[in-house]
């Protein structure tokens, strides 16, 4: 009889809750759950679930009323309701994302909606009480990141429309785009990562850069201290790191003004565990316990940590263990501006490739650089394959990518030698620059007269324009207009690169040949004579050109 009466009144509420003008009840528990924050298209579903529920209430309660056996089975039909109900709503309000790939290959997290709004509540609850319940209406969010990344999904499109305040439907690329669109607000909140500010703050000033931005957010990839202080300079906000990952969703938060701790998010609950990575207990993950990949020193209380570096980069290499991220700053601390490490397969097993940023200038002397590389590594495991770039290979939020840095090393890719270069105007690059008669690409083209192939120079330019303009190692380009040969280039010859962004999806690209004193255009000879006019002759004219589409 109880089970009757309690199946009769839950039968009232959901009918109740269906009169028009009231909230269903199953949408009350909804948003209740997610913190108020429910998808498209939720409402109906919520309606008819109200609905199918008020049914089986219903039913359950007559059919105890006409047998009392019949009321055993309610539990049993309540539980397959549920059973059918929960996978159905999972799979229709559900997100799918995939990782970076800056430690592996990536992968493809499916994440509820639950957990994204339960999460954007959270931030939305903490700004709320920072800047008052209606300050946000005036706020424009401004953001540098797309909208498929997770970091893009939840503060570029889930935040603002929780908050009130107005999204930019415009991804920003460029430096220009982001203090003429600051121009048009009053209130600025920025959403963007480590890169772009690292790209940002290197030639703008607090002079030419609105100070109307009340909030700064970052996440993908680790802020350095200096850019965190040239933002603060600049935009006069210090920027609000987020740490976590696609799995786990935020997890804590710093600004390098209070210190180096990351303060761990209220919902969260973390610790550490043996050995040493961060295990995550989260509503906003994708489970409810997620040991992530990042060693950390817990302060007392397990409110706040350190990051002590990445674990899941351990390796064998003739018999040795190696700390890919340990070496990579090894590496570093040699004097070298960067570095990354990729494991590389061989006939005789596997082996080291290193890809190396230099700087400016000549590359360190093979004998010489190797001899260096012993104080970093021990006898056995010193790369085998080294390879010199300009930059890494690093996607929009600024982590390198291993598939690439793999990529670049199994590749023939062989960058050539940057005599001087100018990057201090925003949207433009342009680097003098020497081709090596040893590149692999100059092989067969021609034996007796060696000459830069075209799709060599389109690759280059396209390399060289994703890093330094585009800020995105992993872009290519789709298409290439008014692409011009008339003049050929040689090994050894001095040659100009020019590359300026002419909308946020096109690149022009320019080789020259340059002036040169005929001592340094002779230091390295071509394999054979030089057929044409000197180098210190030419003077600027035009090899190649063309736009690069991406």
């Amino acid at each position: 009889m109880a089970k009757t009466m309690l199946a009769l009144v839950f039968a009232c509420i959901f009918a109740w809750s269906l009169l028009p003008g009231r909230v269903p009840f199953c949408l009350k528990c909804a948003r209740r759950i997610s913190g108020g924050i429910v998808p498209e298209g939720a409402e109906q579903y919520c309606r008819r679930l109200t609905w199918i529920w008020l049914g089986v209430l219903a039913v359950l309660a007559g059919a105890a009323l006409a047998d009392w056996r019949l009321s055993l089975l309610s539990p049993a039909v309540i539980a397959l309701v549920f059973a059918i109900e929960l996978p159905v709503r999972r799979k229709r309000f559900s997100c799918v994302f995939h990782t970076g790939g800056s430690t592996g290959k990536p992968k493809t997290i499916v994440k509820t909606f639950e957990s994204l709004a339960k999460e954007t509540a959270f931030h939305r609850d903490f700004y709320r009480n920072r800047f008052g319940a209606d300050a946000a209406s005036g706020i424009l969010f401004i953001s540098t990141v797309e909208p498929h990344h997770m970091y893009g999904t939840l503060w570029r499109k889930m935040l603002p429309e929780a908050l009130g305040a107005k999204a930019d439907d415009e991804v920003i690329l460029t430096p220009e785009s982001l203090v003429a669109r600051m121009k048009t607000a009053q209130k600025v909140f920025l959403v963007t990562t480590p890169a772009f500010l690292e790209r940002f703050t290197a030639y703008a000033s607090a002079a030419e850069t609105p100070q109307n931005c009340v909030e700064i957010t970052t996440s993908g990839s680790l802020l350095k201290k200096e850019t965190a202080e040239r933002t603060k300079s600049v935009f006069g906000v210090c920027p609000r790191e987020i740490f976590g990952s696609t799995e786990t969703g935020g997890v804590a938060a710093r600004r390098r003004d209070e210190g180096d701790d990351w303060h761990v998010f209220d919902a969260v609950r973390v610790d550490a565990a043996e050995d040493g990575r961060l295990v995550v207990r989260s509503p906003f993950s994708f489970r409810r316990t997620f040991t992530m990949g990042d060693a950390v020193s817990l302060a007392p209380g397990k409110r706040s940590f350190q990051l002590l570096g990445r674990t899941d980069r351990l390796v064998k290499i003739n018999e040795h263990r190696v700390d890919l991220a340990a070496a990579e700053e090894a590496v570093r601390a040699l004097g070298f501006r960067d570095a990354a490490l990729a494991v590389l397969g061989g006939r005789r097993g596997d082996f080291l490739g290193l890809l190396l940023c230099a700087g400016t200038g000549e590359p360190p002397d093979g004998v010489a650089l190797r001899k260096e590389l012993g104080k970093a590594f021990r006898p056995g495991t010193i790369p085998k394959r080294i390879r010199f770039v300009r930059e890494l290979p690093r996607n929009a939020q600024g982590k390198v990518v291993a598939s690439e840095v793999k990529r670049i090393l199994e590749s023939a890719l062989s960058e050539p030698v940057v005599l001087d270069e100018d990057a201090s105007s925003s949207g433009k690059y342009s680097a003098t620059v020497r081709f090596e008669p040893s590149a692999p690409y100059f092989d067969g083209h021609f034996d007796s007269f060696p000459i830069l192939p075209g799709v060599a120079q389109l690759g280059l330019a396209s390399r060289w324009a994703a890093v330094k303009l585009l800020g995105d190692a992993t872009m290519r380009p789709k298409a290439v207009k008014k692409m011009k040969f008339t003049q050929i280039i040689q090994p050894g010859m001095p040659v100009k690169i020019e590359l300026a962004a002419k909308s946020q999806n096109e690149v022009a690209y320019c080789f020259k040949k340059v002036s040169a004193p005929a001592a340094d255009c002779k230091r390295i000879q071509p394999r054979q004579p030089l057929q044409t006019q000197d180098a210190a002759a030419t003077g600027d004219i035009v090899c190649s050109s063309g736009v690069l589409v991406f």
